[in-house]
């Protein structure tokens, strides 16, 4: 039997080809050839529409939408065509009085002319496009978006397809819940008022050229989201509008992977929490040829629970989020970032993110607060919860606006401590990397980093070509630096040649390390080779195996049998083996002379035979030396120390070794090295 829901669907769908009212209105797309061809649609009755601009395409009117008030009480105005076959004549006609006027972003070049009050440009090709009036980014703005047009729409009678076709379809009341192997497709000239959520499903697809409203608040058991993907696969959202006219986010996944956001355009303005889409928990994610303007973190790589965000969850226990992709796309935020990675961190860890050419049209911190908020920037990584975040890129991103430019952050708190963190759980920010970023913006493009302590820090930061209104950083006497001591091993690249802040804001060591120490302690991590670590097993028969992190919170690195165990205290490393070794091993990232330190003592002195110990670079004993083990007898709570000099190229392992002798009670062991080029 067919459900009431796709009975309307395709009643609207047969009804879309109708003349209304006895006069010559077609629902449909309205088509004009000239060197281009252009596509328009006639917005459905009861669509929110704007009076502030008129648009034209080719000759061809363009009907322009409403999308709700920004922060600042003014309406924030978009719009839609297809182009295909050529260069097409776009012209803006502004109703209200206007002295200057811009098309961002400027990457487009696109020239234009005036008369009166009517703007003209050509299009060669689908692009989006926005209109600025006097540089008042915070007043009345057109968004236009020129699309390819869609050659691939899907039959309104297939059974797994949701299609919405011209017109104003409201399904405001429960959530349109897609499943397995469905589309819902939101045709050209439809308005689609809804939630739509995906949750346990896998192949669901998201697309048409319309517009998914969502202006309305919800008070069901569902999320209060207009688009939300949770603990799906392989689901596509391509070519729709999404307008959240309401103060929560606009879209969000969590617990997924594998997903794909092409052509996806946000015009969520609302103050505040508009999110314009973001990744909790979520791996193998592709965003490319976005737009978003919120009134919120245009992005944000996230880490929540099921049931929320709760401080004192160990982030070690939850989904990482990693091989996350975000390329060729506009971005704009009212508040907060525009590109966030963090804040709420509840992650066992972040790796292998990079965002690409990005243009982002608009940062602004907060309409109420201006100024008062610095971890906000318009790139952002803040950790709120201890874990380990490293291998971050930013390339080929060109700010236009902006209140400050980059910020990297761990701390306990945000939002004037309403939301708290916790820097109880060990983690840092490790090998970040901001490559061609130019910003135009007349905010204080402030650089920004802070660590937290000796231990989590923000170190292995490459700022790559880095220019400011037509000037490169080119030394750490710039003044938009603003650098704490926890922060490491930064380098600094420009035409002019390279720079390297070893250590804090002046150079000066922390705690006496050299600019390359390497901590098995403080370097622990959920990740293996984390600064170059690794944590292994070697048996006879078996040979060397990794070990595997444990989930359950423990914070511990398991061997394959049952004992066998990894993990840290502060100052140490604790090692228990299970009939076979335990080993701590070390990559070296460069050639050169290593100094190789510290002490190994017995942890638990209650019994047992004791265990051997012993240091190897590569295949040869460098401690005790000559093939032989230390013995650490069973209640040896002093231990011994060891400090030895070794020579490593670029890719030697040095590991630190412990056997369990006879039996393994009570052997648990206490290691701190620490290995160091001494330069």
């Amino acid at each position: 039997m067919m459900n009431t829901k796709l009975a309307r669907q395709r009643i609207a769908f047969l009804l879309a080809s109708l003349l209304i009212l006895g006069s010559v209105v077609f629902i449909g797309p309205d088509t004009t050839s000239a060197s281009g061809t252009v596509t328009t649609y006639s917005a459905p009755s009861g669509a929110p529409v704007s009076a502030d601009f008129g648009l034209s395409a080719q000759g061809s009117p363009v009907d322009l939408y409403d999308a709700g008030d920004n922060p600042w009480g003014t309406p924030v105005t978009y719009g839609y065509f297809e182009l295909s076959g050529g260069a097409v004549n776009v012209s803006i006609n502004v109703n209200f009085p206007f002295t200057t006027y811009k098309l961002i972003p400027d990457s487009l070049g696109i020239s234009s002319t005036r008369s009166g009050s009517t703007i003209s440009f050509t299009l060669h090709e689908p692009t989006h496009v926005t209109l600025v009036l006097d540089e008042n980014y915070q007043g009345k703005v057109l968004h236009l978006f020129a699309e390819t047009p869609d050659t691939n729409v899907p039959s309104a009678s297939d059974p797994d397809v949701l299609y919405y076709g011209p017109g104003y379809h409201d399904e405001s009341g429960s959530p349109i819940m897609l499943t397995s192997g469905q589309t819902l497709y939101i045709a050209g000239g439809a308005i689609l008022r809804a939630r739509v959520i995906v949750k346990d499903a896998t192949n669901v697809t998201i697309r048409g050229r319309g517009i998914l409203l969502n202006d309305y608040h919800s008070n069901d058991t569902y999320d209060d989201v207009a688009l939300v993907l949770k603990n799906s696969s392989n689901v596509q959202i391509k070519d729709v509008i999404l307008n959240r006219n309401y103060g929560v986010w606009t879209a969000f996944m969590q617990g997924c992977h594998n997903i794909t956001v092409q052509n996806y355009k946000v015009v969520s303005p609302r103050y505040a929490s508009t999110d314009g889409f973001n990744i909790i928990n979520s791996h193998d994610v592709l965003f490319d040829n976005v737009f978003i303007r919120s009134s919120d973190d245009a992005v944000s790589i996230k880490g929540y629970t099921n049931q929320g965000y709760h401080s004192y969850i160990d982030p070690a226990t939850m989904a990482p989020n990693y091989n996350i992709t975000y390329k060729n796309s506009q971005l704009w935020s009212d508040a907060n970032n525009v590109i966030g990675v963090g804040q709420e961190t509840l992650a066992s860890y972040y790796n292998n993110i990079l965002f690409q050419n990005i243009d982002i049209l608009h940062h602004y911190d907060d309409k109420t607060y201006p100024d008062e908020l610095t971890e906000r920037s318009a790139i952002n990584i803040v950790m709120l919860n201890g874990t380990v975040m490293k291998n971050i890129t930013f390339k080929d991103i060109r700010v236009e606006k902006a209140k400050r430019l980059i910020n990297i952050d761990i701390r306990d708190s945000f939002w004037f401590g309403s939301i708290q963190g916790n820097q109880a759980w060990p983690g840092y920010i490790e090998n970040i990397t901001y490559d061609n970023i130019t910003s135009t913006s007349d905010g204080s493009n402030e650089i920004r980093m802070a660590g937290w302590n000796q231990s989590k820090n923000i170190r292995g930061v490459e700022l790559r070509n880095i220019q400011i209104n037509g000037q490169y950083v080119e030394n750490w006497n710039d003044p938009h630096f603003n650098v704490n001591a926890y922060t490491s091993d930064v380098t600094l690249i420009s035409p002019t040649g390279t720079e390297w802040l070893p250590r804090g804001p002046l150079g000066e060591g922390v705690n006496g390390d050299s600019i390359h120490t390497y901590k098995a302690a403080r370097d622990y991590s959920v990740l293996q080779d984390t600064n170059g670590w690794h944590y292994r097993t070697w048996a006879a028969g078996i040979g060397f195996q990794d070990m595997a992190w444990n989930p359950d919170g423990s914070h511990y690195w398991r061997g394959t049998n049952t004992w066998d165990s990894l993990w840290a205290v502060p100052e140490h490393i604790l090692v228990h083996p299970d009939q076979n070794q335990v080993l701590l091993e070390w990559t070296a990232p460069m050639h050169g002379l290593v100094n190789v330190s510290g002490i190994v003592k017995k942890w638990d002195t209650a019994g047992g035979d004791g265990v051997l110990v012993s240091i190897w670079n590569n295949n040869t004993n460098v401690w005790p030396g000559n093939g032989g083990w230390q013995n650490i007898a069973y209640d040896d709570s002093a231990g011994a120390t060891y400090d030895v000099t070794t020579y490593v190229s670029e890719g030697d392992v040095i590991s630190f070794r412990l056997d369990p002798g006879n039996t393994i009670a009570y052997d648990t062991t206490a290691w701190s090295p620490v290995i160091t080029y001494p330069y």
